[in-house]
């Protein structure tokens, strides 16, 4: 946050954060920034959207560790970084020298900004990634699910059943039901949904198709359905927050 203060809705968590705070968000949840209610203040925030592939090619034998836990969908892989708490202060620190590069020609200063991020996921790590690390539990069990949480990235406009997404992962339904909410906090058909919002909000933000053409290609069969789900994850009808984009 550069200037003023929101209320940031991350999945079902809420955060409010003000200037000088940040937030970090792993791959694939959804999230939304909404002025404080009653607040008409003048509101300045950046994102800093980046791959870890880069960092992974670096140490491709030693860097597992750092990056175990943004497969993770559970509310305590989201961390926010206060202004006010001196255990930020560096992170902090890092982000905001990131983003003195943003307006500069990035072959000038590319190398640069690669290791300042090397520094910022250092922090993260420090501070939170590593203590979910140490609860994720099995690492073949984490393998074993990745594959079927792969399978719903790429296949999520598809009719999907429990006894494929099981058979993916190589368990009974019953365990790898189980086995899924343990280790991502949701049912693998909530995780499939969160998808497909996620999709419907880009098509949402970036094309003019109609609402019902949208959810029939993100794989709602059914547009009161995709309504109500859109609804309860997003906190904002789909034409509501198609207006707000």
């Amino acid at each position: 946050m550069e200037k003023g203060k929101v209320d940031f809705y991350v999945e079902t968590g809420h955060y409010r954060l003000k200037e000088g705070d940040a937030v970090f968000i792993p791959p694939g949840m959804l999230h939304n920034a909404v002025r404080c209610e009653g607040d008409r203040k003048l509101i300045k925030y950046s994102a800093i959207v980046f791959s870890t592939e880069p960092m992974e090619r670096c140490f491709p034998s030693a860097s597992s560790p750092y990056f175990e836990g943004l497969g993770l969908h559970r509310p305590e892989c989201i961390y926010t970084a206060m202004s006010g708490e001196n255990k930020n202060k560096k992170l902090l620190s890092v982000i905001r020298e990131i983003l003195r590069y943003r307006k500069k020609d990035v072959t000038s200063c590319e190398l640069t900004i690669q290791g300042l991020l090397f520094v910022c996921w250092q922090e993260l790590y420090n501070l939170h990634l590593s203590k979910i690390n140490s609860a994720t539990g099995d690492n073949a069990l984490s393998k074993d699910l990745l594959r079927s949480m792969d399978y719903m990235q790429m296949h999520y406009a598809e009719p999907l059943s429990l006894k494929q997404l099981s058979e993916i992962s190589g368990y009974s339904e019953s365990y790898y039901c189980h086995s899924f909410h343990d280790y991502t906090g949701a049912t693998p058909f909530e995780y499939l949904n969160r998808i497909r919002i996620v999709k419907a909000c880009e098509l949402l933000s970036t094309t003019d198709k109609k609402i019902t053409d949208i959810a029939s290609l993100v794989g709602f069969n059914n547009i009161s359905y995709f309504n109500r789900t859109f609804t309860k994850v997003m906190g904002a009808t789909p034409s509501a927050y198609r207006r707000t984009k």
